[in-house]
């Protein structure tokens, strides 16, 4: 139990033979301990170099053991500065081991984006890829220019863009606006209730990626994503949620659902979103009226005589399936 404090097995033996057995010539330690010639003589002089043993002038010596509250407190105390130290050294060496091996393996992954160049980083990776653009769009946005220009140029060279928006990221008149002009371009747009980060990915080999804000602030730390298994899970990530959102045009195969023919059924799905009459008509290119007209022709098909009863109607009727309702409901706090 005494090694705990710095003793040898030896020296251990001597001071607890010492306690128990009190002042006692050099001699008779031979016999209590079984210790002899140089390893007794190393074991006593240690023992009293740390202040447990004395001895005596007299001849031949004797040895006095010293109270172990008191010798071994101060042992202890000793002990237990020597173990801070020693604790204080490790610290520094871990700081030197993570700043000459963790920086170089991080950067393989991943790198923080500096804010004065995140525009322009936005930008860079867009126009990097050449095949395809996978995108999370929510609120506040990377890009300084309202208008994504990397988007529109890519888009006339024939890289493929796919976006998933959050709903807050189309409420207003001007996104509106600007992302029927993507579209109208030939990107393909979904929208969900909530996205739970904002992401640009850039042919599967690189990414941006942002934890998003809920309250004006600018986004957090911005990263930078290299090829490897983090990657493959955000675009993982990606095709997960775009099979979940709703795409803000009918595909040109769509079918019938029922009794609505599948442009009915996309504006049904809109409207259920929450999208305002204006946005449906700004999204998908028609007029306001021609929205307000469909909408009274649905209400009227499903003997409806308010939205909300036209919702309900609609699951009823099997218009909405239940993983149309999934990509309607906010998904979390994120």
């Amino acid at each position: 139990m005494l090694e705990a404090l710095g003793l040898s097995t030896a020296e251990s033996q001597v001071y607890r033979t010492l306690v128990g057995s009190g002042r006692c010539p050099v001699d008779r330690l031979e016999q209590g301990t079984g210790l002899a010639g140089a390893q007794l003589d190393q074991a006593v002089a240690a023992l009293a170099a740390k202040g447990l043993v004395a001895l005596t002038d007299d001849l031949p010596a004797q040895l006095i053991p010293a109270p172990p509250d008191i010798a071994g407190e101060t042992l202890l105390l000793a002990r237990m500065d020597e173990l801070q130290s020693a604790k204080g050294f490790l610290k520094q060496l871990t700081k030197e081991y993570r700043e000459a091996h963790r920086p170089a393996a991080l950067e393989e992954i991943a790198e923080i984006v500096p804010a004065e160049v995140l525009s322009q980083r936005c930008e860079q990776v867009q126009l990097s890829a050449r095949r395809e653009v996978l995108r999370f769009d929510a609120p506040p946005f990377l890009l300084i220019d309202e208008s994504n220009a990397a988007e529109l140029e890519q888009l006339a060279a024939g890289v493929r863009f796919r976006t998933v928006y959050d709903r807050a990221a189309i409420e207003g008149y001007a996104a509106q606006l600007e992302i029927r002009r993507y579209m109208d371009a030939g990107e393909q747009a979904r929208v969900l209730a909530r996205l739970p980060v904002k992401l640009i990915i850039a042919d599967r080999s690189t990414a941006l990626l942002a934890v998003r804000t809920d309250d004006g602030r600018a986004p957090g730390a911005v990263v930078q994503i290299h090829q490897g298994p983090l990657l493959d899970a955000l675009v993982a990530l990606f095709e997960l949620v775009w099979d979940t959102a709703l795409p803000l045009e009918p595909s040109p195969g769509e079918v019938h659902r029922g009794e609505l023919s599948g442009s009915d059924a996309h504006l049904l799905l809109l409207l259920l979103s929450g999208l305002t009459d204006d946005a449906i008509a700004r999204l998908t290119g028609i007029g306001k009226r021609t929205v307000n007209r469909r909408v009274r022709a649905l209400m009227h098909l499903a003997g409806a005589s308010s939205r909300m009863q036209l919702g309900w109607q609609a699951r009823e009727r099997g218009w909405i399936t239940a993983q149309d309702l999934d990509g309607l409901q906010p998904s979390g706090n994120g």
